[in-house]
């Protein structure tokens, strides 16, 4: 049986694209507190009225969700009145929101992708029914809901309750149609009275949620944006220019330090307001799709390469589609299935690299994890073009998106011919991959942006297949190899650390071929993938349009800002993890989990931006940092060195960071 928690969720999803309604956060965490204390009242554990709240069978319900709450409530004498246990029970939201929600997933109910978001299942999206644990299915909610409301029928208790819940939040006015609202709104109204638990529980919820909501406005008008503390270090003409291409993680830390969340920043006289710390990162989370959008970051970008549909710079429907697309070719999954593959380029860079010569680890890397994955998402090799990708990443980056350069730099020889080339390779790719048979290589990521591009011709055009197939080209240049890189730096300043990551490296490679098992067995090394990411996050700042006004920490921010979310700042903040200049992998211990805090530990972005590859690139990251290690014994090439980091385009070690190989015995 579904509890109330799990069923207003459900509610919040449209069952047409399958993603979540735009419920207000606030008026959501109310109406899970009164979802849970509406199924303890007909499990016969509480009653309530408007004046007060009575424990009336202390047993637990054996059910987690109900038990928490009842735990809370018996500690508390029974004289508190109904608002006042609503509004303790909503500052728990979140708990109630990740369990119910894992829940539900866990009934194959609901998906969430590698980004965080989650969507109605798919099964249940064509039954329309949900699966149970005796094998039968029970009625999708929407459909039940919308058949009450459309009877004479006196509905059950459950349904009574259900339908005061989602009429509290607003729901039915966004998943209905205005004319089929105003048909059944009277009847709405009525079921939501027939029940006095229901009506007690449902005016707490407006009541709080109506003052709440004023209270805000009145704090958003009493501090307009001219009152938005500037951040300091502020140069003339300049004004931060220069910390905003540098080390923004640390920059944005001092700043919000103290500032608080909310600050202004100016470059070169244009004037962006940034967001920081665990609330920004929820409301990011939770809210950031229904007031922001990236469109205007990458237009330059698209628009130099001739596409309409680049992944990173849609939103909406537009954004799902392409993403649902690309899901496969990026997924954990994908690259699980074939890791003997991924091994397979370490050994033969490994065999071709000099030993006890310097090199440069970024570079090394650049070239062994971008050609891993070219041959998983396009079937084809990058060898021979590894500088004309760096040459043309960094220069459509800095020139178009970060905006550090004129556009004239575009027409440098260099640029050019780098251009040239990655062009005629990614024709070659494509023309590969229209001739071949369904036998010859595995399906890839290009065959399935080749099959969009046949069913969808209008939303992927010819003009948008070039950059859309260099995707697998780019991806891995600056992200994965940056941040594997950062890791090899912490190993070998940890030598303890590099030697428990080794002994995980023999086991893993004492077969042939590696295994999913074993991969889930090497916890040392997955929690040193998540140290390094939090010290050195590749994503430190995300950077939006506002399409729709908000109010954010007594702030409210018009539409038209540009926003930069500092999804990184947590990562820094003593109060989440603590001592957070150390590197400690204990913290994501199973006693510790200092890292499952909500919104303080995002280092792949955050919500329907997140990174579509998060999965992947785990698994790439610990197949390739513990190849080299099974393979060889590494040293710094200065046993002193100190990491020095180039910030642009993104994070990523200098050059000078060089290490010596030798073959292990």
């Amino acid at each position: 049986m579904l509890r109330f928690a799990e069923e207003l969720l459900i509610l919040t999803v449209d069952t047409e694209n399958r993603e979540p309604v735009n419920i207000p956060q606030h008026t959501l965490s109310y109406a899970l507190a009164g979802a849970v204390l509406m199924d303890l009242a007909l499990e016969n554990r509480i009653d309530t009225d408007v004046e007060a709240l009575i424990v009336i069978n202390s047993t637990p319900v054996g059910d987690s969700l109900l038990d928490m709450v009842l735990t809370e409530i018996n500690q508390e004498p029974n004289t508190l009145p109904t608002q006042s246990w609503m509004s303790r029970i909503a500052k728990r939201a979140d708990e109630l929101h990740a369990l119910a929600l894992d829940r539900l997933v866990t009934k194959n109910i609901l998906e969430i992708d590698e980004g965080g978001v989650f969507s109605l299942s798919r099964w249940v999206s064509r039954s329309r029914r949900y699966p149970t644990v005796d094998g039968t299915a029970e009625q999708e909610i929407q459909s039940r809901m919308i058949g009450i409301l459309l009877s004479d029928d006196i509905p059950s208790p459950r349904d009574s309750v259900i339908i005061s819940l989602a009429h509290a939040c607003g729901v039915f006015q966004r998943i209905l149609e205005k004319s089929e609202y105003e048909e059944v709104k009277e009847r709405i109204e009525l079921i939501s009275r027939l029940e006095l638990v229901t009506r007690s529980v449902t005016e707490a919820i407006r009541t709080i949620s109506l003052s709440e909501v004023r209270t805000l406005q009145r704090v958003a008008r009493e501090r307009t944006t001219s009152e938005w503390p500037q951040a300091s270090g502020r140069l003339p003409v300049v004004g931060h220019a220069f910390k905003l291409v540098g080390d923004l993680s640390t920059f944005c830390t001092e700043q919000y330090l103290k500032h608080g969340p909310v600050f202004e920043v100016d470059a070169l006289g244009r004037k962006m307001v940034v967001i920081a710390g665990q609330e920004a990162n929820v409301f990011m989370n939770k809210e950031g799709k229904f007031h922001l959008r990236t469109r205007e970051l990458w237009q330059h970008f698209s628009n130099s390469v001739g596409a309409a549909n680049l992944l990173i710079g849609l939103d909406g429907a537009d954004h799902r589609q392409l993403r649902k697309m690309k899901r496969r070719g990026y997924s954990k999954r994908f690259i699980l299935d074939r890791m003997p593959e991924v091994v397979a380029v370490v050994d033969r860079e490994l065999s071709e690299l000099p030993f006890d010569r310097p090199l440069s680890v970024i570079h090394v890397l650049q070239r062994v994890m971008t050609e891993q994955i070219t041959l998983l998402a396009a079937s084809s090799s990058c060898r021979d073009y590894i500088d004309d990708l760096r040459i043309f990443s960094d220069a459509m980056h800095l020139v178009f998106v970060n905006r550090q350069y004129p556009k004239f730099i575009m027409r440098m020889p260099r640029i050019r011919r780098a251009r040239r080339r990655l062009e005629m390779l990614i024709e070659q790719v494509l023309a590969e991959h229209e001739s071949k048979s369904s036998t010859e290589k595995p399906e890839d990521l290009v065959d399935d942006l080749i099959e969009l591009h046949r069913s969808a011709p209008a939303f992927m055009p010819e003009t948008d297949m070039f950059i859309n197939a260099m995707g697998p080209f780019l991806v891995g240049l600056d992200t994965v190899a940056s941040a594997t890189s950062f890791a090899f730096h912490a190993l070998l300043k940890h030598p303890d650390v590099l030697d428990r990551v080794r002994i995980e490296a023999d086991n893993l490679f004492a077969d042939p071929s590696p295994t999913e098992e074993g991969i889930r067995r090497m916890t040392t090394t997955q929690r040193v993938i998540m140290e390094t990411l939090r010290i050195y996050p590749i994503a430190q700042v995300l950077s939006r349009t506002v399409t729709n006004s908000f109010e954010f920490a007594g702030y409210r921010i018009p539409a038209g800002t540009q926003l930069l979310i500092a999804n990184s700042v947590t990562h820094k903040l003593p109060e989440f993890f603590p001592d957070p200049d150390r590197f400690d992998i204990d913290r994501y211990s199973p006693e510790r989990r200092e890292h499952v805090q909500p919104g303080v530990f995002a280092p792949y972005g955050l919500g329907h931006h997140g990174c579509l590859g998060r999965g992947f690139a785990e698994i790439q990251m610990i197949l390739t940092l513990t190849r080299f290690l099974h393979r060889t014994e590494i040293a710094l090439e200065s046993p002193g060195y100190r990491l020095k980091t180039k910030y642009s385009p993104v994070p990523k070690p200098h050059r000078n960071f060089k290490i010596r190989l030798q073959q292990r015995k």
